[in-house]
């Protein structure tokens, strides 16, 4: 069973990658649409990094978990984004970085579903829903695209 730490630093490295993830998807697509609705999750995620970070100072001592110094240090490596992952979005078909955003807006809520069941403090489960909550509604916006491009542009709803 993942430990309270293991599972703030899973989310927070979840928001990294998935920040880092639509900021590459922002810069490959040809769509000026899609590439706003990249660039607007990638600062959610960002924004998310830093809540989170603010959260976990108001629950755990530094010395047990240090967040800041934990995103800091993520931000310094990598983008977290695997060779897979993206190649998918540079060579990819729209419906298959789709697919993938979707997993990664899936995977952050099932880690929030986690903490808010973990978290003992009421302030920090109602914060962890609210997250699984924005997570679930950005996999939905995200399901309805990938579920409007067989239609003509003309129907499409917008992105």
């Amino acid at each position: 069973m993942d430990t309270t730490v293991e599972l703030f630093k899973k989310a927070i490295s979840g928001e990294v990658i998935a920040s880092s993830f639509y900021s590459l998807a922002s810069e490959v697509t040809k769509n000026d649409e899609a590439r706003m609705v990249f660039l607007n999750l990638s600062t959610m995620e960002d924004d998310h990094a830093q809540e989170l970070v603010k959260q976990c100072q108001k629950v755990f001592d530094p010395s047990e978990f240090d967040a800041q110094a934990f995103l800091n240090d993520l931000i310094k490596k990598d983008s977290g984004i695997d060779k897979i992952t993206s190649d998918t979005i540079e060579n990819g078909s729209p419906a298959e970085v789709l697919e993938l955003a979707i997993s990664l807006e899936n995977a952050a809520k099932e880690t929030y579903d986690k903490l808010s069941m973990q978290v003992k403090d009421p302030e920090m489960k109602k914060y962890c829903q609210g997250l699984s909550d924005e997570e679930a509604s950005h996999a939905l916006e995200l399901t309805n695209t990938l579920n409007s491009l067989d239609m003509d542009m003309e129907d499409r709803p917008g992105l």
